[in-house]
């Protein structure tokens, strides 16, 4: 599964799990409880954002990240066309490097 798709997965298993918490303790105020699951949802969400800022992307990270198929990827890699470093077999991409290659791209569309 894709990051993406394992972040949703978790979040929904919390969601779940805090829906089941609520249902036992519904003699509760109910107002606390509502403001005590929305804070652990985005403290969640919080951390599961910052820990998964990435600064060096795989093919199929990065094919996400600019929203390309995988095979455009390679193409742009074997053209030379992308910044990318290879480790043995392995393809990879800073992202520091990339955003500025977009940035490249935005100032001159023609090249």
């Amino acid at each position: 599964m894709k990051n993406d798709d394992l972040l949703r997965v978790k979040l929904l298993r919390l969601l779940l799990e805090l829906e089941e918490e609520r249902a036992t303790n519904r003699n509760h105020d109910n107002q606390y409880e509502a403001n005590s699951c929305e804070n652990e949802v985005e403290e969640f969400v919080h951390q599961k954002a910052s820990s998964q800022e990435r600064t060096v992307f795989s093919v199929m990270e990065l094919s996400g990240y600019l929203g390309v198929s995988t095979d455009s990827i390679y193409t742009m890699v074997r053209e030379k066309q992308i910044p990318h470093m290879r480790i043995r077999r392995r393809i990879l991409f800073h992202r520091d490097a990339i955003d500025s290659w977009i940035q490249e791209r935005i100032a001159s569309p023609l090249t």
